[in-house]
């Protein structure tokens, strides 16, 4: 079974037993969000739906018992902090987090008051149910008081609007971390239909600069349930299963938001009491978004503004405005009418970006339909840089396309542009009413959830999504966006208006871009890097168009997990369900397009972690995020852990294979140790692929091992089976010619390495897909071969890890689509270092391989039931 890969996010909160809040709420968001709850409990509450009746704080000894038991084993990705039974408690805790984990995520809810109004702690110096939270905010990263949380935490009477943001903001002004100010229960939002928080930031890593130390309103239309119950403990329980999936802040905000309201529209009763909530899954439909507004453009006195955001359903809420108000008074941007800008197919198709009005020329000959041009720096009157834009503008009515200025706002108005394209820093600097007055279409960038429904305000023509990949032509405060949250970003927003996806985009990734669902894409370096750029946009836009549609195109979140509360707690891997996932929450299930069934169905996407990782080889255009997930997805099968096997099995879990599959025998021996570095003399004795396994899991925690210490007995040809590669890696021919005669059987391509003294041989094979290679055993027949073990014949530790590298690149390249040494013999001479290759040529009378050629079958499916079966023979010895 693959190893869970969900992360581990601590509840340091009061058990409710009740069970709608506290630990039990948290525990159960936490699940369903796709994360390994644990529970550190610091009170126990006697209550119900109605009534706390009595508190009693955990002691010290049983608070730090917890707490260390946890750390060794189980350490968090995020904390989320409740129910404080005192102030002593709330200090122990600090201290203990300041000492262990002051560096992970930290989501504090301040939980003071029940939500039947009774008082849950109490400062030990005054008795009253107001804590001192200075010293744990210095480790938070979010703190999210509700309205008579606020009104204590600041000493204020909040009785009105200006009240409350004047009361958020004194405390955000006192705290160093982030205020997440809730108003889901404050009477004024109640009557308004709305469901009003504030939001004041910090200073934000992987964000806009125009978003550090900014005030907004997140604002929903409020569900129509009393069922409440728990919704402050499931809200920042949710904040922290997300951030634990490595959303940045302002995105995992609207995440948790967007699930409350979920929640929220799930509510139950059982009690005679509000009820809990219920359990949704991760929440990505667009009209469980909130609308995002800046704190001092919010308009309080007008809540039809607010509702009128184009992916909001109704008002569920009897007091809420009414449906002619929402869509008479739009969205509120100051400039920009409720219509919008000008409506564009969903479908633009590739979409160039190019900062050259010759190659733009070219290649709106060539058919394109939708470009942009891209022109750094300044543009004064009468420049080249003008006449460019003039020039493109004229040769985009000349041909009829959809030519966007970049950022060149009054030059694209002044000139009649198609199109202007803004970033979200362009924003505040450009006249959108200009924009819209004069007819244009706008294209607004993105990145992330957050900046995302701040664009989608404005009503644009379309929605860029990036970067997606790690991408040279522009530096960005944001990390790549990867596969799995362009799926999210495609479900939610797809239905809305056009979405593209920017960003690293290449023939090489392009497929599984696609299979993300997002409607089109625009390309730079694949284009204007190309040697013959026309040909590279007409080879782009034949992939493109000739895909198959998303895998579930079409599909909602719910259809996907089954309809049920529990479909999205078991598959979950970001907390986000994609358009085209159904194995686990983040948008993609085969991030390669290409049906893999070799027991690893985990396609998350890369991490932030992840990025870091594989850099290097992400940078390569033939790897990229695509590549790496396709390798992740992927199981190898190692025969022989010697001198060329382990060295394969630390090279694959070190470039990322999902999951790998050992099979040996042998013990380890003194003998063994100057070429087989895995090991060591503490190791003589024991079964190499024991130690193997023990030391590539604690070094590559990523890659599942799986061991078996028999050849070809039931187990490993169940193994065999399952995997997407073969290595052998043996030393000894019966065994080489067994395991042929087994990938031959299970129609798996095998690739082969040996080495004896100076020499060393490598071999791809695969008759079904170049039956003129054969088989293994085409080349070294059963009857004419010897022993050629190292131990025989003699080989230095350095020659078998060159040929165990070049193996492995095999293997690399054979798992990514390159099949270049398939069909081809290479020997190294380790004396000289030079390399040579022959073709393989298949043996008309190989009784393994060529009895199916012959008989005409060229699929893998048809090769394969044409073998006999597996002959049962004597386990030999591998290394």
């Amino acid at each position: 079974m693959a190893a869970d890969k969900r992360p581990i996010v601590w509840s340091i909160a009061g058990s409710d037993s009740g069970g709608g809040a506290g630990i039990q709420a948290d525990l159960a968001t936490l699940s369903n969000l796709g994360c390994h709850g644990c529970s550190v409990i610091t009170t126990l509450t006697a209550q119900s739906s109605v009534a706390v009746t009595l508190t009693e704080a955990v002691s010290e000894e049983m608070l730090l018992a917890q707490l260390n038991a946890l750390l060794g084993d189980l350490p968090p990705k995020a904390i989320k902090i409740g129910l404080l039974a005192n102030q002593a408690q709330l200090q122990q805790l600090c201290d203990w987090l300041a000492r262990h984990l002051p560096d992970v995520p930290l989501v504090v809810d301040p939980v003071m008051v029940a939500s039947c109004g009774d008082a849950l702690s109490k400062s030990t110096a005054t008795g009253a149910a107001r804590l001192d939270y200075r010293p744990l905010a210095a480790l938070s990263t979010v703190l999210t008081p509700n309205i008579h949380e606020l009104a204590l935490l600041s000493r204020s009477d909040i009785h009105d609007f200006s009240s409350w943001q004047d009361a958020a903001t004194c405390l955000a002004n006192e705290l160093p971390c982030h205020l997440l100010a809730k108003g889901g229960d404050f009477e004024a939002g109640v009557a308004r239909g709305l469901a009003e928080d504030l939001l004041l930031f910090k200073d934000l890593p992987h964000s806009s600069g125009l978003h550090q130390r900014q005030g907004f309103v997140l604002a929903s239309p409020r569900q129509a349930s009393s069922n409440n119950h728990g919704s402050g403990c499931t809200l920042s329980s949710a904040i922290a299963a997300f951030l634990a999936h490595d959303w940045i802040l302002p995105d995992a905000l609207i995440l948790a938001k967007a699930y409350i309201n979920g929640a929220l529209a799930q509510s139950y009763r059982v009690g005679t009491g509000p009820g809990p909530l219920g359990r949704p899954g991760a929440c990505l439909a667009a009209e469980l978004m909130p609308v995002i507004w800046p704190l001092e453009d919010y308009p309080w006195a007008n809540p039809a503004q607010v509702l009128g955001a184009p992916w909001l359903a109704a008002p569920t809420s009897a007091d809420a405005v009414s449906a002619k108000d929402v869509s008479a008074k739009g969205v509120g941007v100051k400039g920009v009418s409720a219509e919008g800008f000008k409506t564009l197919p969903h479908n633009l198709g590739i979409y160039p970006v190019v900062a050259d009005v010759e190659l733009l020329e070219a290649l709106l000959k060539a058919g394109c339909r939708t470009i942009q041009l891209r022109l750094k720096g300044e543009v004064q009157p009468g420049s080249s840089a003008e006449q460019a834009i003039i020039r493109a503008i004229a040769l985009g009515r000349q041909y009829q396309a959809r030519v966007f200025i970049n950022d060149h706002w009054q030059q694209a108005i002044a000139h009649g542009a198609f199109g202007v394209h803004l970033g979200q820093e362009d924003l505040s600097q450009a006249s959108l009413e200009a924009i819209q007055g004069a007819g244009l279409a706008l294209g607004l960038s993105s990145h992330g959830y957050f900046e995302a429904l701040l664009a989608l305000r404005r009503r644009p023509s379309y929605l860029a999504l990036g970067h997606i990949f790690a991408t040279k032509t522009k530096v960005m405060p944001s990390l790549p966006q990867g596969l799995a949250r362009l799926g999210a970003y495609s479900e939610t927003f797809g239905s809305l208006l056009p979405t593209v996806a920017i960003g690293g985009i290449d023939e090489h990734n392009l497929d599984a871009v696609k299979h993300t669902g997002v409607a089109n894409v625009a390309v730079v370096r694949a284009i204007t890097e190309a040697a013959e750029p026309v040909t590279a946009f007409r080879r782009l836009t034949q992939s493109w168009l000739g895909r198959a549609a998303p895998i579930a195109s079409g599909i909602s979140y719910a259809q996907q997990n089954g309809g049920g509360q529990e479909g999205a707690a078991e598959r979950d891997g970001t907390g986000v369900q994609g358009r085209a996932g159904v194995e686990n929450c983040t948008g993609v299930q085969d991030c390669t397009g290409v049906q893999d069934c070799t027991g690893v169905q985990d396609c998350t996407g890369l991490s932030d972690r992840d990025f870091i990782r594989y850099g290097s080889q992400l940078l390569l255009p033939r790897v990229s995020e695509a590549g790496q997930l396709a390798l992740r997805a992927k199981t190898v099968a190692i025969v022989g852990l010697g001198g060329l096997g382990h060295h394969l099995a630390r090279s694959l879990a070190a470039a990322g294979v999902g999951r790998l599959i050992l099979i040996d025998p042998d013990i380890v021996e003194l003998g063994n140790l100057p070429r087989q570095l895995l090991y060591n003399e503490q190791d003589i004795g024991r079964l190499k692929v024991d130690v193997a396994k023990e030391k590539l899991g604690r070094d590559y925690p990523n890659c599942l091992i799986e061991i078996e210490p028999k050849l070809f007995g039931p187990k490993s040809a169940e193994l065999l089976r399952e995997a997407s590669l073969v290595l052998d890696a043996s030393d000894n021919f019966l065994c080489r010619h067994n395991l042929n005669q087994a990938c031959v059987k299970l129609g798996k391509e095998l690739i082969a390495a040996a080495i004896s003294a100076d020499s060393g041989l490598l071999c791809h094979t695969a008759p079904w897909l170049n039956p003129e290679a054969g088989c293994y055993e085409c080349l070294f027949p059963r009857d004419s071969t010897g022993s050629g073990r190292c131990r025989d014949m003699g080989v230095l530790g350095p020659a078998v890890q060159t040929l165990a590298a070049m193996q492995s690149l095999a293997a690399i390249n054979t798992l990514l689509g390159e099949r270049s040494t398939l069909g081809r013999l290479i020997s190294l001479d380790c004396r000289t270092l030079s390399v040579r290759e022959a073709a393989l040529c298949a043996d008309p009378a190989c009784l393994c391989c060529q009895t199916q050629s012959k008989a005409g079958h060229k699929t893998q499916a048809q090769f394969m039931r044409g073998r006999s079966e597996l002959s049962r023979e004597e386990n030999c010895d591998a290394n």
